[in-house]
């Protein structure tokens, strides 16, 4: 082999190893970005953990899941689906929250605008010139009758009810239910009762005995129990 062919030899040989160490190197250098994104995925999961943990930590009232929609005098109930995982603790406050927001709606009366019209006037009927509080009582005392046993389930059903030909409310009888003008305290007044105000201690009767028969009145007394007056009635419930 001549000198030349040698030389032309050792060139190739060197281009060889040069092209080794590149690609080596090169194998190495991703080998190491590689690496660092694995590392940096890593730590940024584990920083987004902290974060949601410190998150659960800090929110002491994260709200509730449940909302209650009023429509008028109708009441809907909508589910809102939560996106979030706080962990137990979060999502056993969550399920606390929840129980009282519907505890807290369901208390209150939701009715018909029916329902509503009747209550508005046979209150402002039977208390019109009472304060605030007598109107609160008038409505209390027709929940109350809602509730038991021995009423009706309605507020109209209780106010328009009739008992042997004797109507429960004197002005469905002599037709004042009709005439009566709604004032703004008297609506006030109902719609703080439906809210859940209640001052009756479970009344089911009230009279105003100065303008009642006197057989009714002797009824009240002798079968009825009295709880209190407030204004001009007297409010009665069965012993």
């Amino acid at each position: 082999m001549n000198k030349k062919s040698r030389q032309k030899k050792a060139r190739l040989a060197a281009v060889a190893v040069l092209m080794m160490t590149i690609m080596f190197s090169s194998q190495q250098v991703s080998a190491k970005e590689e690496i660092q994104v694995r590392e940096e995925g890593l730590k940024s999961i584990i920083q987004g953990v902290a974060i949601s943990q410190n998150t659960q930590k800090a929110v002491k009232r994260i709200g509730t899941s449940f909302e209650v929609v009023l429509v008028g005098q109708r009441m809907g109930k909508r589910e809102i689906q939560s996106r979030l995982d706080f962990g137990n603790q979060g999502a056993e406050e969550v399920k606390r929250l929840k129980e009282k927001s519907i505890g807290f709606t369901e208390n209150k009366l939701v009715m018909s605008d029916e329902d509503y019209n009747t209550l508005l006037k046979i209150v402002e009927a039977e208390a019109g010139g009472e304060d605030i509080k007598g109107k609160i009582l008038v409505a209390n005392v027709i929940f109350n009758r809602m509730k038991s046993p021995d009423f009706p389930s309605t507020v109209t059903e209780v106010v328009w009810e009739n008992v042997a030909g004797s109507p429960q409310f004197s002005p469905t009888a002599d037709g004042r239910i009709h005439t009566v003008t709604v004032s703004e305290e008297t609506r006030e007044a109902v719609n703080r009762a439906i809210d859940g105000e209640d001052y009756s201690r479970g009344a089911l009767f009230f009279m105003e005995e100065a303008y009642a028969d006197k057989s009714n009145v002797q009824w009240f007394k002798k079968d009825l129990k009295f709880l209190f007056k407030h204004g001009v009635h007297d409010f009665y419930t069965y012993p």
